[in-house]
């Protein structure tokens, strides 16, 4: 018996250590996650050490799984002037990320039947309705989510904020502004920077019987824990990020701009509030479950078989991986998801200087590649064909599939005057038919099964002709910007308008040439040939070349600058070119009158002249004031 238990006794001791390594020791897939873990630190920090004081003067990282948080860090100065360092608690606005809470706000008050999604807008909220009679059909909350609406925002021109814009009601900042449909809702996506999203707040306001301050924090911010979260802006709490721009070695504040539309834009939040966020989307915590469902799955995607939209996100692929992102201020901040690896990513600088976008973006590919590398999912790349469209039944969509043979333009946004220069000086492409294939620029797109689809190695393009005949060009490789092109009328076709510039600037510098040569001659007593007008030609001509310049400035400058200040919506420097264009047609028309007053007067070689001289005025007249009518 002695001799049994001294036999058994070490192996039980043996046992119990076994056992106590077991339950206490991590395990192979505990340390293979670890070190997963550690490897997207280290991939991270490598995109910080090329970006943190070079590009901008912080930034920061969430990125969440279904376990909670993998990494959360901030990196740098959130105010460099006062040394201020960034931490993941630091406030930081993300501009349009904004529509991603302001789009859970209002599906989580459609799931409770206080907000009607499916209602058309134009009975309770103020828009102008300016399309074509049989265009008319309804626009609902849906069209708003997804970017269907078709309204017409200009890009460049927004009024100044008015008075106490952080607390006045939705509605009431509208009508200062109202929001004009000028296109029909089935011609594609045409994102909507800032009235689409409020004239969702405003409908949010009059859904919850609160400011939509209140209801986007007692139905998404509260319940998901984003506690330092709201839409007033930068600055209204200690240690919140300066948005700053390098000026030599330093780095200066940039200013951020009230924005008065404040549910498609104002959004300012911690790393921590965004993490709070992706979390919920992930683990299903703190928000509805129809509302989730909604937010990350297609909802719409357009004939061209390029990305589509959720009610919340854009849908985009990297590294081969399907993604859905949001994007605030071209790459400023992102917020992404990753549906099959069950990851979420929040990316933000503190600077809206272009180099420092790629840090964003870099952030959204690594994390993609990442979980690629570690079987958190398996890349998926689009089909060479396309994708499959997604039509909802609101969509309205009563199109046919067209071979798009033309000349076509973007819309940028809205009719008004000065952006119809960069219509046609920026973004026109000519589509011509080789056999089956299209020929569109220097691209060759072959079609495919899908009717009405061409397709190359850069993506997919559509034909559509919409119910009143006109055809419009779908582009499927251009996410969150405009995806429809317009056909461009003849006078804005870049080749008229280029050549009639071009012969604008050319009797410009011959009427130079000719008062230089006419001055010279007469103080050295010699003839001087006779011309119709020295005077006006050279008038006519420093306005052409003024007017070339001006034009495109006055949209681009404000844009580039970020400050508006000076040239209010429809305000001076857009009548200011009205009728210095008007001086110029007059003076183009005096032109005329004493051409033919001194016909016989002038020599025949230079009578010769006179009349593509006449016709290059009068098409350079018909460009410039083209720019700068009032939207038809």
């Amino acid at each position: 018996m002695t001799r049994t238990i001294a036999h058994l006794l070490p192996r039980s001791l043996i046992l119990t250590v076994l056992a106590t390594i077991l339950v206490f020791a991590p395990s192979a897939t505990a340390v293979a996650a670890s070190e997963d873990v550690t490897d997207l630190h280290e991939r991270i920090e490598t995109l910080v050490s090329a970006h943190i004081g070079e590009t901008t003067p912080g930034a920061t990282v969430a990125v969440v799984d279904q376990e909670g948080e993998l990494l959360l860090e901030a990196w740098g100065q959130a105010d460099p002037t006062a040394q201020t360092p960034m931490t993941v608690e630091t406030r930081t606005p993300v501009a349009s990320v904004s529509k991603v809470v302001t789009s859970l706000t209002a599906l989580s008050l459609h799931q409770e039947g206080l907000l009607d999604l499916d209602a058309d807008i134009r009975q309770d909220l103020p828009v102008e309705d300016q399309r074509a009679e049989e265009a008319r059909t309804p626009v609902t909350g849906r069209h708003l989510l997804t970017h269907h609406s078709g309204l017409a925002e200009s890009m460049f021109f927004h009024p100044d904020p008015p008075d106490m814009y952080e607390t006045a009601p939705l509605t009431s900042v509208l009508e200062q502004h109202p929001p004009v449909l000028r296109h029909p809702t089935d011609i594609g996506m045409h994102y909507s920077a800032l009235q689409g999203h409020t004239l969702l707040g405003a409908a949010i306001e009059q859904a919850s019987g609160s400011s939509f301050d209140e209801a986007a924090r007692r139905w998404v911010l509260d319940p998901i824990g984003a506690a330092t979260a709201d839409f007033h802006g930068p600055g209204q709490a200690p240690g919140d990020a300066v948005i700053s721009t390098r000026s030599g070695d330093d780095w200066v504040p940039a200013g951020w701009p009230p924005v008065h539309e404040r549910p498609a834009a104002a959004l300012t939040w911690s790393t921590r509030d965004a993490a709070a966020l992706l979390e919920a989307l992930i683990n299903g915590e703190g928000l509805p479950e129809e509302v989730i469902a909604e937010a990350t799955t297609p909802a719409v995607r357009p004939l061209h078989g390029g990305p589509g939209h959720t009610q919340a996100f854009f849908e985009s692929w990297r590294a081969d991986v399907p993604m859905l992102e949001h994007a605030g201020a071209n790459g400023l901040a992102y917020l992404a998801l990753i549906p099959d690896a069950g990851l979420g990513i929040f990316a933000a600088v503190t600077t809206e200087d272009e180099v420092a976008a790629s840090f964003t973006t870099d952030v959204l590919d690594t994390v993609a590649q990442w979980a690629v590398d570690t079987g958190r999912t398996q890349p998926d790349p689009i089909p060479a064909a396309g994708l499959p469209a997604i039509v909802p039944p609101w969509a309205n969509t009563m199109v046919e599939p067209v071979a798009p043979v033309g000349t076509f333009q973007q819309r940028l946004f809205h009719d008004r005057g000065p952006e119809r220069a960069l219509r046609s000086l920026l973004t026109q492409v000519t589509v011509t038919r080789s056999g089956s294939d299209l020929q569109m620029g220097e691209r060759v797109l072959s079609s495919t099964e899908a009717p009405g689809r061409w397709c190359d190695d850069q993506g997919c393009v559509a034909g559509v002709r919409t119910p009143d005949g006109t055809t419009t060009l779908q582009l499927g490789h251009r996410q969150m910007l405009e995806q429809t092109l317009v056909p461009a009328p003849w006078w804005a076709d870049q080749r008229f308008v280029l050549a009639a510039i071009g012969g604008a600037l050319l009797l410009t510098v011959v009427s130079i040439a000719g008062s230089i040569r006419s001055r010279r001659n007469r103080r050295r007593d010699r003839a001087v040939a006779t011309a119709v007008s020295r005077p006006l030609s050279l008038i006519w001509g420093l306005l052409a070349v003024g007017l070339t310049v001006a034009t495109p400035a006055v949209v681009l400058v404000p844009f580039l600058s970020g400050s508006s200040e000076w040239l209010p919506a429809e305000g001076t420097g857009v009548w200011t070119l009205r009728i210095l264009t008007g001086v110029h047609t007059l003076v183009g028309l005096a032109w005329l009158v004493r051409a033919g007053m001194r016909w016989r007067q002038v020599s025949g070689a230079r009578r010769v002249l006179l009349v593509p001289a006449a016709l290059v005025g009068l098409a350079a007249t018909v460009v410039l004031a083209s720019w700068v009518l009032p939207p038809l």
